[in-house]
Parts: structure tokens; sequence; C-alpha cells
């Protein structure tokens, strides 16, 4: 808070005391006192005002400083009412007991809906178990009763059950580290438990993977990576041209460990590029096949940023996408704590 900005919110303050001394100067001067009198009690009346004008100046002025720097400080805002020092002046105090009550508000409501949230988010898990249990039953009858009939519900039914695991990373999106299992694995085994969910509609689409070092150690969570690759494969197969080849190489740095993974397909335009982690962004790509949702990309990021690994995507229109998944090392790791 500036001097300047308290003298112009206090102008009629001002004007009260030149009204007043006008009176007073005319006042004395009419009873015909003095000047040097007039004088020194107009210079009185001036002190007094300039000493009371200047305290609370800056005892309005202290105050405001300490609320904004706890309210810079704090990560929670809403918690400001609840460690403020109650002011010793009039309307600091009303102020302080509006905010406190407001911050209780505000609090309470950000509990129900945290409440809401979870009680939504356990329906979602509960939920997505109990779907998986007829998704098996029904996959288990097809395999009993093979037929080309039964044969393309198998492929329905495992584009659902494909959904129905989006939906579950979805819902766990804002807490999933919870689930988390850091472990030694190596990139082949990560790309080897994404390859066997989506092998059926890799060799439907004529596709074929390549590996090249993937004989490399890492710690990470499988089924969360597992699930990360298996959404690039299936935007590989989405967005595929003829003779679908789908890459997977890696190579080591000094602190991280980078999964390679390049298609041959229709690739992304330039302008698209930067909001392919947009969520519920499709592009010109989307236009192109009805069954985009923006959703797939969207949760690889947030995992990944979740997992402290880095997602990059290069691609060339016509000509095919690189995307990129960087690992800490093992020795990275156990310097930070990890």
């Amino acid at each position: 808070m500036k001097v300047k900005d308290y003298a112009a919110d206090h102008i009629f303050s001002f004007l009260s005391l030149a009204v007043s001394g006008l009176l007073v100067f005319v006042l004395l001067w009419l009873i015909e006192t003095p000047m040097v009198f007039i004088l020194f009690v107009e210079s009185i009346l001036l002190a007094a005002f300039v000493c009371v004008f200047l305290y609370d100046y800056w005892r309005r002025r202290n105050y405001y400083i300490q609320l904004w720097k706890i309210l810079e400080q704090l990560e929670e805002k809403t918690l400001i009412g609840e460690i403020l020092v109650q002011p010793d002046f009039l309307d600091g105090q009303i102020l302080d007991e509006i905010l406190r009550r407001c911050n209780k508000y505000q609090n309470d409501r950000l509990a129900e809906a945290e409440q809401d949230s979870q009680e939504y988010r356990e329906y979602i898990d509960s939920w997505v178990h109990e779907i998986k249990t007829p998704i098996t039953s029904a996959r288990l009858i097809v395999e009993n009763h093979k037929n080309p009939t039964t044969l393309r519900i198998d492929d329905e039914l495992r584009k659902i059950d494909g959904f129905v695991e989006q939906v579950l990373y979805y819902a766990r999106s804002t807490a999933v580290e919870k689930d988390f299992k850091v472990e030694k694995t190596t990139l082949q085994a990560l790309v080897n438990s994404a390859l066997k969910t989506y092998s059926k509609p890799l060799i439907q689409a004529g596709g074929r993977p390549v590996f090249s070092g993937l004989d490399v150690p890492v710690c990470a969570d499988t089924k969360s990576c597992a699930f990360i690759i298996g959404q690039i494969i299936s935007n590989s197969i989405k967005y595929r041209t003829e003779n679908l080849q789908i890459s997977f190489s890696a190579y080591a740095e000094q602190n991280v460990v980078r999964l390679v993974i390049s298609d041959n397909g229709i690739g992304i335009s330039s302008a698209d590029l930067p909001r392919v982690f947009d969520k519920g962004f499709t592009g010109d790509n989307g236009r192109r096949c009805s069954k985009s949702t923006g959703i797939g990309l969207y949760l690889c990021k947030k995992l990944c940023g979740k997992m402290n690994i880095n997602i990059t995507i290069q691609s060339v229109w016509e000509q095919g996408t690189t995307v990129i998944l960087s690992f800490p090392r093992e020795s990275y790791l156990q310097e930070a704590g990890l």
C-alpha cells in the first residue's frame, strides 16, 4: 500500500482539515488574536492530523503486507483466514472475520467435493472390476464356440475391455500414484506386456513389431507402463497405412533410458503436434477417424508425470510418428533416495 494511494483514499479528511483550519483561523483573527498564536494553533492542528494519519497508515500497511506475504507463501490459499493475526483496527477486524467465514465455507465445500469425487472414483473402481467379470465370461464362451460370428464378437469384447481399462485409469488419474508398484524390469518386458494385449488387432491390421536393443533394465510400474505403451500401439494401429510397422528401440544416456516407439502411419500435422496431449483433442486425425476420443495420450502424459517419466512426440505428416519415453536410470533414483 502506497502513501499516495492511502492519501487519495482519505481526501475527504484532508478537505475537512483544511475547512476546519480555515474556520479556526478566521475565528481567531476576528477576536484579534495575535498572528503568532494563530499560526501556533494551526500548527498544532496540522501536527495532530499528520501524526494520526501516519500512524494509521503504518499499522494498516504492516497488516496488509503481512497478509500478502502469507497469501503468496500458502499452497492452500483457502487456509489464510485460519493463520492470520487479528488486526488492531476495526475495519481490519471486520475483514478478518469475513475472511474466516468465507474460508470456512469454501473449505467445507471443497471437503464435500473431495468426498463426492472419492466416492465416484470408488464406484468406478468397483464398476470396472464388476464389468470385467461378464466380459471375461463372454470371451470364454467365444473361446469354446469359435466361428466367424463369435470371433467378431470377441474383437468387440476386446475393444470394450480396452475402453474399460481406460475408464479405470481416467478415474484414478488424480491419485493414481497410490496404486504404483515400482520394481526392476526391462524395456523388453514392458513392451511384451503391452503387445500381449494388442497382438490380435496388430495382426488383423497386417502390422508387425520390430525390436532393437530392448534388453535394458529400468525401474517402473509395469502395469501403468504397459498401459501407456499399449495406448501408443493402439494409436499406431488406428492411424495406420499399408504395411504397418511399429519399431521399438532403446538407448541409454547418463541419467535416463529412452524407449523409442516409431511407426510408419499417417503421422500428425505440425499444427496439431503441440496439442496432442490436451484432454479431448483429436485434431485432423480425429476428423478422419470417428473413433478418436482424445483421451489416450492425455492419460499417457498424466501417468508419465506421476511416474517421473518424460514423454515426447515427433511426427511428420504422412511419414509416421515417433514417441519417446524417458525413464530415470536406477542409479539416478538411488541417488535421489527413491
